[in-house]
């Protein structure tokens, strides 16, 4: 047994003489690298935690009153008709099941002085039958679920005088006689202490296109083991909501409750049969699991890609680590070389040197586990941003701890820490013992990247991944794998070919500098690379490479939009609910409104569109109505196949967004089968546009037939085209007046709020390439750091040939600038490629868009300057503190 454990003893005993001893000389370097390690898992951590708070806001609001659901019945597109309650009442017969009808909606406060007209919260508005929620199967002994009291109950506010009014201090069978008066409405605490709402109060809502005002009836109890409510909710009687929305007669969703007993699983696929035999297209039966993966499975593409932006510090800090290893091997030679003449194998100090990888690694992750928690709360509300406007309402703005995550976290800087440390523990037992008590020389470490012929074969892998598919999770949703692996092949190929122009560029330079001898000093050193100039150039080709590729993405995406505006939207004026406040949004503008407003005096022409989110193969998309006549007359659509005529068999005729190309698969000619409330509905594809403001893909349909088929002619917006003469700011301040619950923007405003919205969304991403950046630069700093260290007789000679401090630091200064060109050179070469892969590979698998390909000069231009200026003071710095360095010091 002493014998198995000699190894483990032998690695111990010299991690902590061999490692700890050096931490503790130089404690500012070891605290920069598990600095560097945990800055780049606490912007994956905080990302990850980001994105998991705003997937768990998409949830069943429902489950505040009426718990855990077993089914739930969901309608493919539109409404259910209440009529189909009794039909699955008599349908289950005996069966002991709850049914609870319930209707969704949305809404928004109206707009205060100041309020940006996109950036208000979006409101859940939910009604159900609040009697029979409060009667639902409860454990033998248990209150009813709703009315389960809590610090905030109804009865507990009467109680602690927060109802001066008195309205509420009744007994509870009168109050309850209060609350079923029409236009009463529960708040969760949350919403009601932000609001500053109580009993009683009046409570104006955007509902639609009209301001309505409701009396807060009592906020939302919340018990100790019951969901707490989210945010934003605001629960209804389900006849108030119906009316208040103007749907009376229909719900938006069905759910059930099975009672508890034996048999219960059998029971509960029985029913699960019975509905789904039942409703045949008109709907689907989930589980209420299903249901909360659906935010998950929509924003899945948009968060894989984040988190994979949010390793670039992390990919950048572990070269650096490497760097810093690699010096330190070079640096402890004489060590090595006596452990190895006194017979410590050299599996022994592989296994020491992989263990001080591994702590670095472990602090590392630790420490950025607890930024990344941190860090979260502000992440949260820039992803809870874009997801509110390109997926589903959310409130979140706050991120919990979450144990698994943490754990994630601390492993990947433990493997970022080992998988940095291996390269240099090999490199550690490869220099004989004779050669590492010499004084010469030493052979050039980590000779991966100076393997020329290894680069050319990355970028060839590359290159032939680019031709793979991407992979499909069966919901629609595609990633690219290939596509991010050869973008991986292209920046290590990238990173090993800047390397081996080092020495070209500084025989090249030499003639040029005869007469500097501070630049001729950098170049000597640079015409013999070592492995940590060619580390350090790695370093900078990652980092600038991949924020240029992003900065290029963005700028190509931000042009074609703007493009794609030009085309598309030309319009005087546009008109919404000013109750939209998300993408998920069920606000619409009545067909009275919408007819008044066409009809109006300074109205030249104008278009309804109609949109309905319905579930086609399984999947979610959008089906929208248009005016084909409209379309056809202003040609408003930029095309990628243009249909002969988008007026003939406006009954079958549909027009399908690229993105709905790409992810049903679909194309010109092909008949798709819509299921709805009026049967299923054949569709032929007729053309396909270009859209960027729908992921998962637009099915257009002329408006009149759209209409028919849901029975429903609200409006989600409308464009209006004025008179000649007719001031749009006018007409917009004057329809205001008229109109208090729309929306009303002109061209100009439009343009700018969608662009606005487009930059916010990326908003994240300008952080995580500035922090790449400063890791890299940080990085050259410490390369230079180590080679003067291994360099202190030569600074020692210099300084006894009379050269001053300030003139070995200004040939540091010269050897980072010109490693820094060259590092910036190959990134910004580097950058092409990316640019390239993420705009017509990654892009177009994840999304289905085309964009045109746009070099941004001036942010690359900045980006570039900045680079080299940061370079130049980092190495001049690092060359005054090197000037100064005695020549026995060994760190």
């Amino acid at each position: 047994m002493a014998d198995e454990r000699k190894p483990g003893s032998v690695a111990g005993l010299l991690w902590l003489r061999f490692t700890c001893r050096h931490w503790v000389r130089s404690p500012g370097q070891t605290v920069l690298l598990v600095l560097i390690v945990a800055l780049g898992v606490a912007v994956y951590s905080s990302v990850r935690l980001a994105n998991r708070a705003a997937v768990s806001s998409f949830q069943n609001f429902t489950e505040t009153v009426t718990g855990q659901s077993d089914w739930i019945l969901e309608p493919v597109a539109g409404d259910l008709d209440e009529t189909v309650l009794l039909q699955i009442r008599e349908t289950l017969g005996p069966m002991a099941v709850e049914i609870v009808p319930i209707v969704d909606s949305t809404a928004a406060f109206p707009r205060r002085e100041g309020d940006d007209p996109f950036g208000r919260t979006s409101l859940q508005l939910v009604g159900l039958d609040l009697i029979a929620a409060g009667n639902l199967f409860q454990g033998e002994g248990d209150p009813p679920r709703f009315f389960a009291e809590g610090e905030n109950s109804s009865a507990a506010a009467g109680r602690t005088g927060s109802d001066p009014t008195g309205e509420f201090e009744d007994e509870p069978d009168d109050f309850w006689t209060r609350f079923l008066e029409p236009g009463r409405a529960w708040l969760s605490p949350a919403l009601a202490e932000r609001e500053g709402l109580r009993p009683g109060d009046s409570l104006d809502l955007i509902i639609d296109d009209t301001i309505r005002s409701v009396t807060v009836a009592a906020i939302i109890p919340v018990a100790e083991g019951y969901p707490k409510p989210d945010d934003n909710l605001i629960l209804f009687d389900l006849p108030d909501l119906q009316a208040l929305t103007g749907r009376t007669g229909r719900i938006s969703r069905i759910e059930f409750r099975l009672a508890a007993g034996p048999g219960m699983d059998e029971r509960r696929e029985s029913v699960r049969t019975i509905l789904s035999d039942l409703g045949g297209n008109l709907w689907t039966v989930v589980s209420p699991s299903n249901r909360r993966e659906t935010g998950e499975v929509m924003t899945r593409a948009f968060r894989m890609n984040l988190t994979v932006l949010s390793l670039i510090a992390l990919a950048v800090g572990l070269l650096l680590i490497l760097q810093s290893l690699d010096g330190a091997v070079v640096r402890r030679r004489s060590e090595i070389a006596i452990l190895r003449s006194l017979g410590v194998s050299g599996a022994a100090i592989r296994r020491a040197w992989l263990l001080e990888a591994l702590s670095l690694g472990l602090a590392g992750g630790v420490l950025g586990a607890l930024l990344g928690w941190a860090g979260a709360q502000l992440t949260v509300r820039l992803v809870g941003r874009t997801v509110n406007a390109l997926y589903y309402a959310t409130s979140v703005n706050s991120a919990q701890p979450v144990f698994v995550d943490h754990l994630l976290s601390i492993g990947l800087g433990i493997a970022a820490g080992v998988i940095a440390g291996w390269l240099p523990a090999n490199e550690a037992t490869r220099v004989p013992p004779a050669q590492n008590l010499g004084r010469g020389r030493i052979p050039s470490g980590l000779r991966f990247f100076s393997r020329t012929p290894l680069g050319w074969f990355f970028l060839g892998v590359g290159l032939i991944l680019l031709w793979f598919p991407p992979l499909s999770d069966g919901f629609g949703n595609r990633f690219p794998l290939a596509g991010y692996v050869a973008a991986f092949c292209w920046i290590l190929g990238t990173a090993i070919l800047a390397g081996a122009l080092i020495r070209p560029m500084a025989r090249l330079l030499s003639p040029v500098f005869k007469g500097n001898l501070r630049a001729r000093l950098a170049l000597s050193h640079l015409r013999k690379p070592s492995s940590r100039h060619r580390l350090a150039v790695a370093g900078l080709v990652v980092a600038v490479g991949m924020t240029s590729g992003m900065i290029i993405l963005i700028g190509s995406f931000e042009q074609t939009v703007t493009g794609w505006i030009g085309r598309s939207l030309q319009a005087d004026l546009y008109l919404a609910s000013d109750g939209a406040q998300s993408a998920s949004s069920e606000n619409r503008i009545a067909a009275t409104t919408w007819q008044a407003i066409l009809s109006d005096p300074a109205v030249a022409d104008g278009d309804v569109f109609l949109a309905q989110p319905i579930q086609l193969e399984g999947r979610s998309t959008l089906l929208g109505g248009f005016d084909f006549d409209f379309l056809e007359r202003r040609d408003l659509l930029p095309w990628i196949r243009k249909p002969r005529s988008i007026e003939d068999e406006t009954a079958t005729a549909g027009l399908i967004s690229e993105s709905f190309n790409a992810r049903f698969n679909a194309g010109l000619g092909d008949i798709l089968e819509l299921p709805g409330p009026s049967g299923v509905r054949r569709v032929e594809v007729t053309g396909i546009y270009a859209d960027y403001g729908n992921e998962r893909g637009t099915l257009l349909v002329d408006r009149h037939v759209l209409s028919g088929w849901l029975d429903d002619d609200r409006a989600a917006n409308i464009s209006v085209y004025l008179k000649p003469g007719e001031d749009p700011s006018d007409v917009r301040d004057r329809w205001s007046q008229v109109y208090p619950g729309l929306r009303i923007l002109t061209h100009g405003n439009l343009r700018e709020e969608i662009l606005r919205i487009f930059r916010q969304t990326f908003s994240i991403t300008y952080a995580l390439e500035l922090i790449g950046l400063v890791v890299a630069v940080a990085g050259l700093g410490l390369t230079l750091a180590s080679i003067l260290i291994d360099r202190r007789d030569s600074l020692t000679t210099l300084r006894s040939l009379g050269m001053k401090h300030g003139e070995i630091a200004r040939a540091s200064a010269w050897e980072g600038s010109l490693l820094s060109i060259v590092g910036l050179a190959g990134g910004l070469i580097l950058s092409f490629g990316l640019g390239w892969i993420l705009i017509h590979v990654i892009n177009k698998q994840t999304f289905g868009w085309t964009l045109l390909f746009d070099l941004p000069a001036t942010p690359i231009a900045a980006l570039s300057i900045a680079v080299l200026l940061s370079a130049v003071v980092v190495a001049y710095l690092v060359g005054r503190w090197g000037a100064a360095l005695p020549a026995d010091r060994e760190e």
